[in-house]
């Protein structure tokens, strides 16, 4: 199963704190998706 596929379904806070699907992103264009971890 490809990654995209696994991670299609889960949903994210946008910078509004609006729930959205991670698929959204990358239904029209490539998409990268960095997660920064927060020390402190």
């Amino acid at each position: 199963m490809r990654i995209a596929t696994k991670l299609s379904g889960i949903e994210l806070a946008d910078g509004q704190g609006e729930r959205v699907r991670l698929e959204t992103f990358w239904k029209e264009r490539p998409v990268v998706l960095v997660f920064i971890r927060h020390f402190g």
